[in-house]
């Protein structure tokens, strides 16, 4: 990974300055009733430095659910080591979202929605390709163990599932209280290393 110029370390440092400060005032005034004028003002910086980093309130969350996945890649190396399998470490990733998600639901709701309203437009969502590269880490370990197969590209099965994730996660965010979330995601991450096809 190429190391970060100080340019880009500083716009890095400021987006989590901004973030943290967002996410403080959502938590304790409410999403709907803070406003991006406040969030300046308790962060200490001008609303055009605001706006030039964030957009949007909605911004402000997702950058706040990617900085959770950065630091979940940053953890790979362990997730490998303690969890001796695929499925064991899809398990491990799949549930630790799900319990991210229905502690922080109304953050998690906004940082999708964010994120898939950008489809079609200049800007791309960052979703598919922050989890699919940590995904694809994933894969690759199981197909160098060799209990997954090696025909099918890392990439291609990792989209395979992050797809799965997501379907099963938005399903979810349009009732919390009609399914299982982890019960669920169970059964994809099974159905996925088992397939679903009778031998």
């Amino acid at each position: 990974m190429a190391k970060k110029s100080r340019q880009e370390r500083k716009k890095a440092d400021m987006q989590l300055h901004l973030m943290q400060y967002a996410m403080k005032l959502f938590r304790t005034k409410g999403f709907d009733d803070t406003t991006m004028g406040e969030i300046a003002s308790t962060a200490d910086v001008t609303k055009r430095t605001l706006y030039h980093h964030f957009p949007m309130k909605e911004a402000l969350v997702s950058a706040y659910w990617l900085n959770n996945i950065h630091l979940h890649q940053n953890q790979l190396p362990l997730l490998l080591e303690n969890f001796p399998d695929t499925r064991s470490r899809l398990l491990a990733v799949f549930l630790s979202a799900a319990e991210g998600f229905k502690s922080e639901t109304e953050f998690a709701r906004i940082h999708f929605s964010y994120q898939f309203q950008k489809i079609g437009k200049n800007s791309k969502p960052q979703i598919p390709d922050d989890f699919v590269i940590f995904l694809t880490a994933v894969i690759e370990a199981g197909q160098h163990e060799r209990n997954l197969r090696n025909d099918v590209t890392a990439t291609e099965l990792a989209t395979q599932i992050m797809l799965n994730f997501t379907a099963i996660c938005l399903m979810w965010f349009v009732d919390p209280d009609s399914f299982s979330l982890d019960k669920k995601l169970t059964n994809a991450v099974n159905c996925f290393i088992d397939g679903a096809g009778i031998i």
